[in-house]
């Protein structure tokens, strides 16, 4: 079944950054929204050093110039930068070509993997050992019971999501949403 979608305005589209969620204007957009706010892929970039407001400044503008893309936020003190944008229209390799040619060098990338079972310290423990197992795992920044998240920053060119949630998978523990 084909999943056919509107160009209906989305009440939270219509203000830079989702303001209007804030603003207290909606509470959450419709399902048939097809901005790319919405209905784009996620990532995170981890660039080495620390970021300079006139550097976030820099990606923010080389990456909105280019079409289907949406960048979230560039973080000056952590050097992340999160990105949306639209697979079909730009590819994750592009954009990091992007953000290189800022001047930044790309460490990799962050992804928050949402577990069900991740409800004791002993299981984040196992969650924890088999992730760092699989080669390309740079950092566990956290797998943490009470939020049943893990944050992993891997190199994309070693190790994929979808082997990180195979490895989180080899235990009790199941990835809801990679």
């Amino acid at each position: 079944m084909e999943n056919k979608r509107s160009n209906q305005p989305c009440p939270l589209c219509k203000l830079p950054g989702r303001a209007a969620l804030f603003a207290g204007e909606a509470t959450k957009c419709p399902p048939n929204c097809s901005n790319l706010c919405c209905d784009g892929t996620s990532v995170v970039l981890v660039l080495r050093g620390v970021i300079d407001p006139s550097g976030a400044s820099r990606i923010t503008t080389a990456l909105s110039a280019l079409e289907g893309v949406l960048p979230r936020s560039t973080f000056p003190d952590s050097g992340h930068v999160r990105i949306r944008y639209a697979p079909e229209k730009i590819t994750k390799a592009k954009l990091r070509n992007i953000v290189r040619s800022c001047g930044f060098g790309i460490t990799g990338e962050q992804k928050t993997f949402t577990v069900e079972g991740l409800n004791t310290r002993a299981l984040a423990d196992n969650v924890e050992a088999a992730i760092r197992k699989e080669p390309g795992v740079t950092t566990i920044e956290t797998v943490c019971p009470a939020s049943q998240k893990a944050i992993v920053v891997f190199d994309p060119l070693q190790t994929s999501v979808q082997k990180i949630a195979a490895a989180i998978d080899s235990t009790s523990c199941r990835v809801i949403s990679p």
